[in-house]
């Protein structure tokens, strides 16, 4: 079993959690280099916050690619890459360079929570003054899921209570973003990553609207054993998130690294999937604390946190002969990264 990871959360976004000794509080800013920053407006944005986005991207890869008049999916379905016809079909389709282009610019400040306005996909078509072979996006996808399939067909999710479960989709839901966010779209013969961000002071949003939850299994004793959540991607991030996904622009991650802990998790995630020819590979140690949002600045410490990263890692077998050198006055780390066949063993 293996989740699809989308590339450009993985590339841009930045953690910002609450952890013992640390609480966030909004706005939180990141500026990492002068044209990467992040902001956390409201909420929270974690390693849990990340797993729920795997989880719904590739329910939405499955059902969109791998099920029948969009029912039911098995997880346990093979995930497409961006060199499958359908795949490049569906990603030129569902919204146009001229479509993007007009979007990006006209909403760049909105104050209604980043909601993509509904005359942008209506049937109606009230844009072909802007393109007019295309004169409407591809409307917003909606989807209902029980925790308990969720459970079912990833069972590294079996740790978890359904209000556990409740609680990080929700807050996932809830956490207002400000980032750089590339889209990515197939031009007819090649792919392209059109320009985003919404870093401007009203262009704060989430991934996903929470519609509703429901309870689709009770106890005798009124305990909530399971949950139904109905979700819409109705928000500018969430929009070029579907479209990313549709365009199968992702790294894919074994069930097993979610069993890994938080800055493991983090570590790979961030520090070495986006890095498509290996890894970055050596990399400074305040590189990394940077990258990671560690607050302290005791370079002991933090040489001492990423031996632990590295060698939980390695025990996992995500990465290989991790080692720490001293190069100029700076401590760097290097490892090599494991190939895909390896991890799956």
């Amino acid at each position: 079993m293996k989740l699809a990871s989308e590339k450009a959360l993985n590339k841009f976004a930045f953690p910002l959690f609450n952890i013992k000794g640390r609480i966030i509080t909004n706005p939180c800013i990141v500026e990492y280099t002068s044209d990467i920053s992040f902001a956390c407006d409201q909420g929270t944005f974690g390693p849990n916050n990340m797993m729920s986005l795997d989880i719904l991207g590739t329910y939405l890869i499955h059902r969109i690619y791998n099920s029948k008049d969009y029912g039911k999916v098995d997880f346990g379905c093979r995930i497409p890459t961006s060199n499958d016809g359908r795949v490049k079909r569906i990603s030129s389709n569902y919204i146009s360079y001229k479509l993007l282009k007009y979007v990006t610019n006209r909403f760049r400040n909105t104050n209604d929570n980043g909601i993509v306005p509904t005359f942008l996909y209506g049937d109606e078509g009230k844009l072909n003054g802007i393109d007019g072979e295309n004169t409407r996006a591809k409307k917003v996808i909606a989807l209902k899921v029980t925790d308990s399939y969720l459970k079912e067909q990833l069972p590294f999710l079996k740790k978890y209570s359904s209000q556990q479960i409740c609680n990080m989709i929700r807050q996932t839901s809830e956490s207002k973003l400000r980032m750089n966010y590339p889209i990515r779209f197939y031009d007819g013969k090649n792919y392209q990553n059109f320009p985003y961000n919404n870093y401007n002071e009203n262009g704060s949003c989430g991934f996903f609207t929470l519609l509703n939850v429901s309870n689709s299994n009770v106890s005798k004793d009124n305990h909530i054993l399971a949950r139904e959540y109905e979700i819409s991607f109705n928000t500018f991030l969430g929009y070029w998130f579907v479209q990313n996904c549709v365009s199968c622009y992702t790294d894919l991650l074994p069930g097993k690294f979610y069993l890994m802990s938080d800055y493991a998790q983090l570590f790979y995630r961030l520090l070495i999937l986006p890095y498509y020819g290996g890894v970055k590979n050596p990399i400074i140690v305040d590189e990394i604390r940077k990258r990671l949002v560690f607050k302290t600045k005791d370079t002991f410490m933090v040489r001492q946190v990423i031996k632990r990263i590295l060698d939980e890692l390695e025990s996992n077998s995500f990465i290989r002969d991790p080692k720490e050198d001293k190069l100029n006055g700076k401590y760097m780390v290097s490892y090599s990264k494991t190939p895909w066949k390896e991890i799956e063993k």
